[in-house]
């Protein structure tokens, strides 16, 4: 049984890695999911945070500030067009097969001449939903 399980995981379905080349250096993405996703939604909302625990001083605005952003949503896709959500989500991709990199190193690696770039194929490891706009009909 433990080992139909291991046949079915995603690394096994999909390959060993997606290889892109780096400026210049080779590596290989992990496709994310889910949990990838979730993370990322944290790391944008505690950035937020981070940034009202240091710009505003009225403890009562911002308590206020800070639980609106703890509770509010966050949007991924537009997040994902920046230079620190694209370094996030590539991060998060090359862990799966390169432990050892930090999300320091990753800022390292992307600028502006290659964040376009690195963009797209982030979209395309994530993959697509279909038919995500119907919604389950009940019986």
């Amino acid at each position: 049984m433990k080992e139909e399980k291991e046949k079915d995981k995603l690394e096994n379905i999909t390959g060993s890695g997606i290889p892109v080349t780096i400026k210049g250096k080779d590596y290989k993405l992990g496709i994310f999911n889910m949990r990838d996703l979730a993370d990322f939604t944290q790391y944008i909302k505690g950035n937020r945070i981070k940034l009202v625990q240091k710009t505003v001083e009225n403890m009562e605005e911002k308590l206020i500030l800070i639980n609106n952003i703890f509770n509010g949503d966050v949007n991924e896709t537009r997040e994902l067009q920046s230079v620190d959500g694209v370094c996030f989500m590539l991060w998060k991709c090359l862990q799966k097969y390169q432990t050892e990199m930090t999300l320091e190193d990753v800022d390292k690696i992307v600028d502006l001449d290659n964040v376009a770039e690195i963009s797209t194929i982030l979209m395309n490891v994530g993959g697509t939903v279909k038919n995500s706009q119907k919604r389950a009909k009940k019986k």
